[in-house]
C-alpha cells in the first residue's frame, strides 16, 4: 500500500458521494453500493461493504449532484475501515472515453477547492420528524437533497439551528432512521407563507446499515 500511495502523480481529492459497483465481465454481476473516500482523475479510494480481490475490474456508477458517471475501475489494495463493515478499496481508474473523462474532470474541478465535497445528491422523499425528548407528536416534510453526513429538509414548521430530531426516511427500500441536529434554517426574509422552511440537518447518529442503504438510495435516484 506504501509503494502504491508512493507512486501517485495526480492529487486526489476527499469528494464524497453514492457509488454502485459491480464485478464487470460477470456471467452473473452482483451490485452493490457503497461510498467513495477520494477521488482523483486516475483513480480514488471507496468504502464498500464487501472485499473485493486485487486485480478485480470493477464497473462503477458515480452518483454526482449533476447526475452519473459510468466507468470501470481495477482494484489494487484493500484494507478495513474503521467503522464495522466498511472495506477500504483502492481503484485505478482504466482508459477513459472522452465523456467519461470529461464529465470526471468536471466534478473534480467544482468539488476540489472544497475542505470536504460531500456531494449532496436531489432526491425528494417523505420524512417523519419527531423532537428528542420532548414528548411531541411526530410531524412530516420532504428532503430536497441528501448526502452521506445529512439532509435538506422542507419541514412546515420552523426547528431552530441546535433542534436534535429523529428522522425516518421513507425510501423504495423501506425506513431509514437516524438521529441528526439542525444546523441551519432559511433566513426569514426568504420564507414564503405556506411553503415549507428549508433547514439543514447534520447526522449525529446513523448505523452502518442505515448508511449503506441512503447510498443504495442516493445512487439510484433519477
Amino acid at each position: 500500500m506504501t509503494n502504491w500511495l508512493g507512486r501517485r502523480k495526480v492529487p486526489r481529492y476527499p469528494i464524497i458521494l453514492p457509488v454502485r459497483h459491480h464485478v464487470a465481465g460477470s456471467d452473473r454481476p452482483r451490485s452493490g453500493t457503497g461510498w467513495s473516500r477520494d477521488l482523483s482523475e486516475a483513480g480514488g479510494c471507496l468504502e464498500l461493504p464487501e472485499r473485493f480481490e486485487a486485480a478485480t475490474v470493477l464497473g462503477l456508477s458515480l452518483r454526482g449532484d449533476l447526475g452519473r458517471i459510468s466507468l470501470e475501475a481495477t482494484v489494487v489494495w484493500t484494507c478495513e475501515g474503521r467503522k464495522p463493515g466498511a472495506i477500504l478499496h483502492g481503484v485505478c481508474f482504466r482508459p477513459l472515453s472522452t465523456r467519461e473523462r470529461d464529465a470526471l474532470h468536471g466534478l473534480l474541478i467544482r468539488k476540489r477547492m472544497v475542505w470536504q465535497g460531500v456531494i449532496r445528491v436531489p432526491i425528494d422523499l417523505p420524512v417523519t420528524c419527531l423532537l428528542r425528548g420532548q414528548g411531541r407528536p411526530p410531524f412530516h416534510g420532504r428532503t430536497e437533497n441528501a448526502s452521506r453526513g445529512g439532509l435538506l429538509l422542507r419541514l412546515p414548521v420552523v426547528c431552530g439551528v441546535g433542534t436534535a430530531l429523529e428522522v425516518t426516511l421513507r425510501t423504495p427500500d423501506g425506513p431509514l432512521g437516524a438521529e441528526g441536529t439542525i444546523v441551519r434554517v432559511e433566513p426569514r426574509s426568504a420564507q414564503v407563507p405556506g411553503i415549507p422552511v428549508a433547514h439543514g440537518l447534520q447526522f449525529t447518529s446513523i448505523s452502518p446499515a442505515a448508511q449503506m442503504g441512503l447510498s443504495r438510495v442516493l445512487a439510484d435516484a433519477p
